[in-house]
C-alpha cells in the first residue's frame, strides 16, 4: 500500500486555505453571541453586571466616541479569548534567573478576561480584519 502524499510539492495557496479553514473552525467556538446581542452579563464580587458593548462585526478595533479612544472590538475580544484558551506562557523571575512554564488559560472562552486595551495576537487581528460575522448560533 503506497501513499502518494507529496508534502514537499504542496502549494502555498493550498496550505493557506487549510490554515484559514482551521482558524474558522476554531473561531466558531467563540462566544460571539455577545457581539450580536450587544451586551455582556457577568458576575463580579457577587453582583450581576450588565455591560453594553459594540456590535461591530468586522475589524479588530473601533473608535469609542464616549472616551475618545480606539479600543479592541467585542468581536476581537471574543476571538482572542477563544484563540488563547489553551495558550501556554512563560513566567520568568528576574532576580532568580529562572523561568517557569505554566498554563495561562482563559477559562471557558471568558470574554471578560480580555480587556479593551490589551494587546491582541497577530492571529486575532488578521482573522477579525478578514472575516465578518454572518450568523452565529
Amino acid at each position: 500500500m503506497s501513499k502518494n502524499i507529496q508534502t514537499h510539492n504542496a502549494k502555498v495557496d493550498l496550505v493557506r486555505k487549510f490554515l484559514d479553514y482551521a482558524n474558522v473552525a476554531d473561531a466558531s467556538y467563540a462566544m460571539l453571541h455577545y457581539v450580536l446581542n450587544g451586551e455582556i452579563k457577568y458576575k463580579k464580587d457577587g453582583k450581576e453586571i450588565l455591560e453594553q458593548v459594540d456590535t461591530q462585526k468586522l475589524g479588530s478595533t473601533y473608535f469609542n466616541k464616549d472616551t475618545n479612544t480606539e479600543q479592541n472590538s467585542t468581536y476581537a475580544q471574543a476571538i482572542e479569548a477563544r484563540f488563547n484558551e489553551d495558550r501556554t506562557g512563560d513566567w520568568c523571575i528576574p532576580f532568580a534567573n529562572k523561568c517557569l512554564t505554566e498554563k495561562d488559560k482563559i477559562s471557558n472562552n471568558d470574554i471578560t478576561q480580555v480587556k479593551l486595551d490589551s494587546k491582541l495576537s497577530k492571529r486575532t487581528i488578521t482573522f477579525t480584519n478578514r472575516f465578518r460575522i454572518l450568523a452565529h448560533q
